[in-house]
């Protein structure tokens, strides 16, 4: 046995970004980090032969997370015209061992492997051992995942949440500006950085090539230097409290719910203020049900994909280790 037995390429590829790392299946630990733009590729093996180039030699093993269906031994990509399968992996990578899973439930796999130095605290409520955990990553796009602790260990649940239909119930008059919302959208279009983008684009009563990318209308907003970023912040803030909370409704997620990626870990200082926490809860009955659910913000952005990537392709191999990782619960 060499020292790159238990080494992999692991990947994460979004809409927007494709990053990839050479990890230890054990440890978790990321190493040889790239962060490429999924826009510069006609296709994603494109991106994992430029990375290649970059290192000394690849591992036999690569472990791949897509946004995207996978079905048998292809991956058709939700949100670019990407077609890839096993044997186009073999081929780019020449390694033995491949494994392919959604982005989501790669995230998920890691969710009870994160320390208390991964997550920043939203509400500490009083979490529930082993009871349900659920995971809204909010990036390009926006997924759901559930985690159930059965036979011992925790087990993802996975669907297509970021297609749910956004239902726009405004609670103050500036929703009722933000028209792109009113009709029939999905999660997807609202949940993510182009959701950002329209809702700012609604308040200033404009659509054009001026509009700051979602990044710039964080940093805005978050300094005050711009009265309609904080507004567009206040009511992100807002839905994702609502959604949230409707989240942790649906999966019973009494261990606790993870906002997980770009959108959220941009914005937590929106999101520790009123707004958030009261569409969370809300009234009555519902505010009952989540008083002591704790809501946390994932900070590993894609590293939480690729490290659960790395962790589901260990499991699938014969006597693999339990990764050395602190647990979060």
């Amino acid at each position: 046995m060499t020292e790159h037995f238990r080494q992999a390429l692991v990947g994460v590829f979004g809409g927007t970004y494709i990053t990839l790392a050479i990890s230890d299946i054990d440890e978790l630990t990321i190493s040889n980090f790239a962060l490429l733009n999924s826009a510069d590729f006609d296709d994603p093996m494109q991106a994992v032969e430029r990375y290649l180039r970059s290192i000394p030699r690849c591992p036999d093993k690569v472990a791949l997370a897509f946004a995207g269906k996978i079905s048998g031994d292809a991956v058709e990509f939700e949100h670019r015209k990407w077609r890839v399968t096993r044997n186009d992996i073999r081929a780019a990578t020449g390694a033995t061992h491949v494994f392919m899973i959604n982005d989501a439930e790669a995230a998920a796999w890691m969710v009870p492997n994160l320390s208390r130095y991964d997550m920043l605290e939203l509400r500490e409520g009083k979490p529930e051992p082993y009871g349900n955990k659920a995971l809204v990553t909010c990036g390009s796009g926006m997924s759901i995942a559930g985690l159930v602790h059965a036979a011992g260990e925790w087990r993802p649940v996975t669907g297509s949440g970021g297609l749910m239909c956004f239902m726009l119930t405004p609670s103050d008059p500036d929703e009722l500006r933000a028209t792109p919302f009113a009709g029939e959208l999905s999660y997807d279009e609202v949940f993510s950085g182009k959701g950002l983008v329209a809702l700012y684009q609604a308040l200033a009563g404009k659509n054009d090539n001026q509009t700051p990318g979602a990044r710039q209308i964080s940093a805005a907003g978050l300094s005050g230097e711009d009265p309609v970023a904080v507004r567009s912040l206040h009511i992100m803030a807002t839905w994702l409290g609502r959604m949230s909370g409707d989240v942790a409704l649906i999966y019973g997620a009494s261990d606790g719910l993870y906002l997980g990626g770009g959108l959220p870990a941009n914005v937590v200082s929106a999101l520790q203020t009123g707004p958030f926490e009261q569409a969370f809860l809300g009234s009555g009955r519902r505010a009952d049900h989540l008083r002591h659910v704790p809501v946390r913000v994932v900070k590993m952005a894609a590293d939480a994909a690729m490290r659960g990537a790395a962790l589901a392709m260990g499991r699938s191999l014969p006597s693999h280790a339990t990764p050395r990782r602190v647990s979060a619960s």
